[in-house]
C-alpha cells in the first residue's frame, strides 16, 4: 500500500465533483446559499403546517354544521401538506428542486 499523496509531483485522480464538494470553493459557497434556502424553506414549511393544522379544524366545523366535507378545503389541504413534504424533503438534501414560491405549488391528484 502505497500512498502517492505523499510525494511531491504526483498526480491525483480527477473524478466527478459533487456540488457540495468541500475542498472546492464554489462548492462552499453553493453549500452556504443551500443553507439559507434551508432556513427560508424550514420557515414557510412550518407556516404551512400550521395553516394545514387550522384547514383541519375548519373542515372538523364543516363536517359538524353540514354533515358533509367541503371537497375544495379538502383538496387544497392536500396540496399544502404536500408542499410541506417539498419544504422538508429540500431541508433534509431528499431532493434537490426548490418547492414554491422558486417551484410550483404542487398539485396532488387521485384518491386519498
Amino acid at each position: 500500500m502505497s500512498d502517492t499523496s505523499a510525494y511531491p509531483g504526483a498526480e491525483q485522480p480527477e473524478g466527478p465533483r459533487s456540488a457540495y464538494d468541500e475542498t472546492a470553493p464554489a462548492g462552499r459557497r453553493e453549500l452556504w446559499i443551500r443553507f439559507l434556502y434551508m432556513i427560508a424553506f424550514w420557515f414557510l414549511g412550518n407556516i404551512a403546517f400550521s395553516i394545514a393544522i387550522f384547514l383541519g379544524a375548519v373542515q372538523f366545523v364543516v363536517i359538524l354544521v353540514n354533515g358533509n366535507k367541503n371537497e375544495e378545503l379538502r383538496t387544497f389541504s392536500r396540496n399544502l401538506i404536500q408542499y410541506v413534504w417539498e419544504c422538508l424533503a429540500f431541508v433534509i438534501f431528499a431532493r434537490e428542486e426548490k418547492p414554491f414560491p422558486l417551484g410550483k405549488f404542487p398539485s396532488v391528484t387521485g384518491p386519498l
